[in-house]
């Protein structure tokens, strides 16, 4: 009889534990969310840099074919000349999907070192860029919006002298927060 009941207890227990780990596979996939967040700072490029560079980025998708964002970076130890959303995991390079100051789509990045830099801006289909390798066609803004809600994009900001290929960097979240201002956005 003791059998039976150790049967059925670790039969319950392996049920629940099935159960626990199928929710929380759910909760990674944030399929209806319309704001991300992330903070940017050097140990999260790949590699990982020593740097007093830090950062941050919101977003908001507005629309089917429109998010509206605000970078903010300071301390950088090199001046800004790119940034941009990557398709790509935690610690793992990707490539670039869509640019938010720099490039051809968006203007220049404030350079300045010494102070907070602020870019506010927006970004429509004809902004995004790919990476087709990695499945995202040019201006194809549902697969870009499906990355971010598996939390499988990252921000950067590349700076010419100290690091071409990333100073700060950090992984895109879905963030709670629904309401926040994004300034004056870009016009197409």
């Amino acid at each position: 009889m003791k059998r039976i009941s150790v049967l059925g207890l670790v039969l319950a227990l392996g049920v629940l534990a099935l159960a626990a780990v199928a929710f929380a596979g759910r909760g990674h996939d944030k399929g209806d969310a319309r704001s991300f967040s992330a903070k940017l700072n050097g140990w999260e490029e790949d590699p990982s840099q020593v740097t007093t560079g830090k950062g941050s980025f919101r977003a908001h998708i507005d629309s089917a074919t429109q998010i509206s964002f605000t970078l903010k970076y300071r301390a950088l130890e090199g001046p800004a000349f790119m940034a941009h959303i990557h398709i790509g995991s935690r610690h793992e390079t990707g490539g670039v999907s869509a640019w938010l100051c720099g490039g051809t789509t968006q203007p220049p990045c404030p350079p300045d070192q010494t102070t907070e830099a602020v870019v506010n801006g927006t970004i429509q289909a004809d902004d995004i860029t790919g990476p087709a390798t990695q499945g995202v066609e040019p201006g194809n803004f549902a697969d870009l919006i499906r990355a971010i809600r598996k939390g499988e994009t990252y921000t950067n900001v590349h700076t010419v002298t100290r690091a071409p290929n990333g100073e700060i960097r950090g992984q895109n979240h879905v963030s709670d927060d629904d309401d926040h201002d994004h300034g004056d956005r870009k016009r197409h």
